[in-house]
């Protein structure tokens, strides 16, 4: 582990892969969009950072076809399990999987046609996102394509209000930054690329209501879920008190009258200069 690295606040529990994988499949929409405005070249070379359980190595492996070839980064040895046995599954040939750290991949520099990220820099440090950047844009041929994808918190709001949607809010958010993460990178993106020397910058914003049934709607109890240690330990909320408040605001969640607009999921893509 470089040591710029930071442990991932979440874990790598069996509730936690589950989510991510739930997670995946709800932005996969949006992903495909990104990469239709992209139009990555078939017999191309792509890397997906911090794949977790999928990523959008299935995505990728479309478009790269049977002559590409792409390359998932995962830290986490058992998200690394996992994805190995999601693409046995799904008879992705053209896709690997290694397990090293997304800040020292040691990989051959300028050999990628195409590198992403998504919800990677949510975790990092600005000095780590820096590092970050510098590794993806290095992997990159000249001309070669850079692409973020991140939440941003401003839209994230419930109607009617819920006091118990306000302080798990709230203790979530504040244990999630405590830990050097930051939910509101999403608007950073432009910015962060730019300043990498990144040129031919393109931005989309995409938000959501999260509708009954959906992941997304119970998002934020998912993620408790896998914060429950943390957000406990911390001492914000007892283990009682959160319990109660979950099942609070799951009642309300399910209630057809609550409104709730998700995150926004920002992208953000350029090319290495020639």
């Amino acid at each position: 582990m470089s040591s710029l690295s930071v442990p991932y606040a979440l874990g790598g529990t069996l509730t936690e892969q589950q989510r991510l994988i739930a997670q995946a499949q709800g932005l996969e929409p949006h992903a495909r969009s990104m990469l239709d405005h992209i139009a990555i070249q078939q017999g191309s070379r792509a890397v997906d950072f911090a794949c977790g359980p999928i990523g959008i190595l299935n995505l990728l492996s479309e478009r790269v076809g049977p002559d590409g070839m792409v390359l998932g980064i995962e830290r986490e040895p058992r998200f690394v399990a996992m994805v190995r046995a999601e693409l046995r599954e799904r008879g992705l040939r053209n896709v690997q999987v290694i397990n090293v750290d997304a800040l020292k991949t040691g990989l051959e520099r300028g050999s990628c046609d195409f590198v992403h990220e998504r919800l990677l820099l949510i975790n990092l440090p600005p000095v780590s996102q820096e590092a970050l950047l510098t590794e993806m844009l290095s992997l990159l041929k000249p001309g070669g394509t850079i692409a973020l994808q991140e939440f941003d918190l401003a839209s994230y709001v419930c109607y009617p209000e819920h006091p118990s949607w306000t302080l798990l809010l709230k203790i979530c958010t504040d244990a999630f930054h405590a830990t050097g993460c930051n939910e509101f990178v999403g608007r950073s993106l432009g910015f962060l690329l730019r300043s990498a020397g990144v040129v031919n910058i393109e931005m989309r914003v995409h938000v959501e209501f999260a509708q009954l049934g959906e992941h997304r709607r119970t998002h934020l109890l998912s993620l408790l879920e896998s914060m429950r240690d943390l957000v406990v330990t911390s001492g914000r909320i007892t283990e009682s008190e959160l319990k109660k408040h979950m099942a609070t605001l799951s009642e309300h969640l399910a209630d057809p009258r609550t409104t709730l607009i998700d995150k926004l999921v920002v992208q953000a893509w350029g090319r290495r200069p020639s």
